[in-house]
């Protein structure tokens, strides 16, 4: 009887034992579970050189990732990279980066998945023409198509804006990078730098020492959209990030950081007084973008 009497007590002190053990595991157990659901996401090291409206991008990326309400971290690649290599990295299984923003294109948003947000509101498609000031004047009698067309743009080589531009017959001139198509167009390599209405003024006040200036005539404008887009790799984190930019859409913060951003840009342009010259884009389905959604576009 005393044999037995021990060796139940042995069992229910071994019993609560485990109990107790179990318990005091479990907090530590859902910290260790709350660390591996911190997920990464990897966007390439660009700087406000070379992508002058970074600042703004990464400032709603930021917002987006907060108002997922998934513990995600913004992490920037150890080295810079052209669009094409990123592109490259979000295709490849081992690829270095999660996220991209650039303007989309049918071939880029079969390759990757986008999130058709135009964080610009399609500014990236009205362009002002950088120019050298001893030709400040050169496009005062411009008002057709066919007149820009005596003149010639320059543009990285792997932008869209190059097939754009080729395909209604203005012809172009590449670069392999983006900087030294500020001092080509110095050189009298191109006779003008398309560029985005909130990119110029930054780009013109970095380099004043080339003598540019910002034509006051025309306008090009093209539809475009300047989307995220995340690796295939990472459905849910598109998923998430979609949710997030909503939800700043709903809540007003994405027009708050819109505007101040590029209500100055904007009103500098004066794009009302401006020949607008329109482009096809046969390179972007206008169905796939959401046009519907008239809030989401800027309208001069």
């Amino acid at each position: 009887m005393k044999q037995a009497c021990l060796f139940l007590a042995s069992r229910i002190s071994r019993s609560v034992l485990l109990i107790l053990t179990l318990l005091l595991a479990t907090p530590f157990a859902s910290a260790a579970d709350a660390v591996q659901k911190t997920a990464t996401i990897r966007y390439p090291l660009v700087s406000p050189n070379a992508d002058p409206h970074v600042d703004y991008v990464l400032e709603i990326l930021r917002h987006a990732v907060k108002a997922s309400g998934q513990p995600y971290q913004l992490q920037a690649s150890e080295v810079a990279m052209q669009q094409a290599r990123a592109i490259y990295e979000l295709t490849s299984p081992n690829g270095i980066v999660d996220i991209l923003w650039t303007m989309s294109t049918d071939e880029r948003e079969a390759q990757l998945i986008p999130i058709r947000i135009p964080i610009d509101k399609g500014l990236l498609g009205w362009r002002l023409a950088l120019l050298r000031s001893a030709d400040a004047e050169m496009f005062r009698e411009v008002r057709t198509l066919k007149d820009l067309s005596a003149f010639s743009a320059g543009q990285e080589m792997d932008w869209p804006d190059v097939a754009i531009l080729r395909n209604n017959g203005l012809p172009v001139k590449t670069s392999a990078s983006y900087d030294p198509l500020f001092t080509m167009l110095k050189a009298g390599r191109f006779d003008y730098f398309p560029r985005a209405v909130f990119e110029i003024q930054n780009e013109l006040d970095l380099r004043p020492s080339l003598d540019l200036v910002i034509d006051k005539h025309i306008v090009l404008y093209y539809p475009s959209a300047l989307y995220f887009f995340v690796s295939p790799r990472e459905p849910k984190m598109a998923q998430d990030i979609q949710r997030g930019l909503e939800e700043l859409i709903k809540n007003g913060t994405f027009e708050k950081i819109f505007q101040r951003a590029n209500q100055d840009a904007i009103k500098n342009a004066n794009l009302k007084s401006r020949t607008i010259i329109t482009l096809r884009n046969p390179f972007l389905s206008p169905e796939k973008m959401p046009l519907h959604r008239t809030g989401l576009w800027f309208r001069p």
